[in-house]
């Protein structure tokens, strides 16, 4: 009894397995409708790819902003052609509309596939070593600048004490954990990323002013790089550091609606 028992399990085992193979995938995640167009804009600026409920909308985009908001990874760490990059002057205009109640999971599916099919894209990740900016103590044994003080409140949550603001080459806080205060700066300098190095952690209370451009001062404000070593006691260099990368294998020109 025991052999045909086996033999019996084997049989139903790769049945089952057969019946698994041959079962349909599910259907792909797509769009009910969407439109793509070559903008007709001069201008450089753009409003980012975004949902809007069930409905994605995009006006002046390059390609690149599509895959960041496709796959989730900043445009800056997008490798491909240069037609695609935010510098290009090759803009779309792109409006999807998704099925009533589809996850945003589903919804990053949908436009990942409108990608694939559309723009025939072909991707993958991959580790290089890239240029970076180390954020360091300007003073490692010493104090910090005049404008970065440990605060005399640690307001982390539930606590509500913290306090700030934040605009075009100013920004100011009170009680502000220290990976708030770091953001802030890896947000100004914007052409390559910033590893912080400080060693610093707890709540701050601080105040930067600098200039709105890596390339160019606003009157009387020092760039990001003087800023942080006058204001902040700290310092930014250049250095090379490994991170994953977009890399893009193929990619075309939209196929019309």
């Amino acid at each position: 009894m025991r052999g045909p028992l086996v033999l019996s399990l084997l049989a139903g085992f790769s049945v089952a397995n057969v019946v698994s193979a041959q079962a349909p995938a599910p259907p792909t995640l797509q769009f009910e409708a969407a439109s793509i167009k070559r903008s007709h804009s001069d201008r450089s600026v753009y409003a980012p790819a975004r949902f809007k409920g069930m409905t994605l909308f995009a006006t002046n985009v390059p390609v690149a902003d599509l895959i960041r908001a496709a796959y989730g990874v900043p445009t800056r760490d997008i490798i491909g052609p240069n037609w695609i990059s935010e510098a290009a002057l090759e803009r779309y205009d792109v409006t999807a509309k998704a099925a009533d109640g589809s996850s945003a999971q589903a919804l990053r599916a949908m436009l990942q596939h409108m990608l694939e099919t559309r723009f025939a894209l072909r991707l993958h990740r991959e580790t290089r070593e890239l240029p970076v900016y180390l954020l360091t103590k300007l003073n490692p044994g010493g104090d910090l600048g005049p404008n970065l003080t440990p605060a005399v409140k640690d307001c982390r949550p539930p606590a509500s004490c913290a306090d700030g603001l934040v605009t075009a080459g100013y920004a100011r806080g009170k009680s502000a954990q220290w990976s708030e205060v770091f953001r802030l700066i890896a947000a100004v300098v914007t052409d390559r990323r910033v590893v912080d190095q400080t060693g610093l952690s707890g709540a701050f209370d601080y105040e930067l002013t600098y200039a709105r451009s890596l390339s160019a001062t606003d009157g009387p404000a020092a760039d990001i790089f003087a800023a942080v070593r006058q204001q902040l006691g700290l310092k930014l260099e250049s250095a090379r550091a490994p991170f994953e990368v977009t890399v893009i294998d193929s990619v075309s020109r939209p196929t019309p609606d």
